[in-house]
C-alpha cells in the first residue's frame, strides 16, 4: 500500500510565493528542523507499534475496512492540505495527522513479521536514505531531472500493484515491491535535491520533511515486505 504521493511540487511553489515574507535562518538551523521532524514521525510511528499494538490491531479489527480506509485517507489528505497551504505551526499539525495514521498502518505491516527482520528492514532504510541523501546532494542536476520519470514510475508502481492483486492475488507482488523500493530510494535523492533549492524557512524545513517521511516510510515498508518474503 502506498501511503501518500509527495507533495514536492506544490512545497516548492508554495516556498517561491513565501520566500519575501520569512526570515531565512541557517543551512544548519533548516537542516536540524528537517532532521527533527523526520525523528518526530518515526518516534509517533515506534510509540504506536511499540506501545500501543494491540489496542491499535484491536481497533482496526472492529472496524468496518471502508470505515478505516475512508478515515485514514481523510486524515492524510487534511495532513497534505494544511502542509501546503500553512504556516509553520499549521504545517506542523498536518505533519503530525499524516503521520500518526501512517503508524497504524506500520502496526499492521509488522504483525507476524520477527523482530529481528524489522530491524534489519529499519537498518537497511536507514543506510539506503543516507546514501541516497549524499547523492542527492553530490549530484542534485541528475535527481532534479528525475521528477517526471518518478511520478510515471511510481504510478505505474500503483495501478501495477492493484491489477496484479485483483488478478492474481499475492502472486507476481514482488516485482512491483522492487519497482517500489527503486523508486523511492531515487525519490529520497530527488525530494532532497529539491529540499536543497528552496529558501531555508523553517515553514520550508517542516513541509520539505513530510515529503522525505514519505519517501522513506514506502521504502521501509518496500524493504519490510521483501525480506520478509525471502525469509519464507
Amino acid at each position: 500500500m502506498t501511503m501518500a504521493l509527495g507533495n514536492t511540487q506544490a512545497i516548492i511553489e508554495k516556498s517561491r510565493m513565501n520566500v519575501a515574507e520569512e526570515s531565512q535562518i541557517s543551512e544548519r538551523a533548516y537542516n536540524l528542523i528537517i532532521g527533527a521532524m523526520l525523528l518526530w514521525g518515526f518516534f509517533l510511528n515506534y510509540v504506536t507499534v511499540a506501545a500501543f499494538g494491540q489496542q491499535v490491531m484491536a481497533m482496526v479489527a472492529g472496524m468496518n475496512p471502508a470505515v478505516f480506509l475512508i478515515v485514514y485517507f481523510v486524515l492524510v489528505i487534511v495532513g497534505n492540505i494544511m502542509v501546503v497551504k500553512g504556516g509553520a505551526a499549521l504545517s506542523f499539525v498536518g505533519y503530525t495527522l499524516i503521520a500518526a495514521p501512517i503508524g497504524v498502518v506500520v502496526c499492521m505491516s509488522v504483525q507476524g513479521i520477527p523482530v529481528s527482520i524489522v530491524k534489519s528492514a529499519v537498518l537497511v532504510t536507514a543506510i539506503v536514505t543516507l546514501l541516497f541523501m549524499i547523492a542527492g546532494t553530490l549530484f542534485p542536476g541528475f535527481f532534479l531531472r528525475l521528477g517526471r520519470v518518478l511520478f510515471f514510475s511510481l504510478l505505474f508502481t500503483i495501478v501495477g500493484s492493484l491489477i496484479n492483486l485483483l488478478l492474481f492475488g499475492a502472486r507476481n507482488s514482488m516485482l512491483y515491491q522492487w519497482i517500489g523500493t527503486a523508486t523511492f530510494s531515487l525519490y529520497i535523492g530527488y525530494d532532497w535535491a529539491r529540499a536543497n533549492t528552496c529558501a531555508r524557512t523553517v515553514d520550508n524545513a517542516i513541509d520539505l520533511s513530510a515529503s522525505l517521511y514519505l519517501d522513506i516510510i514506502n521504502l521501509f515498508l518496500r524493504i519490510l515486505r521483501i525480506m520478509s518474503r525471502n525469509r519464507k
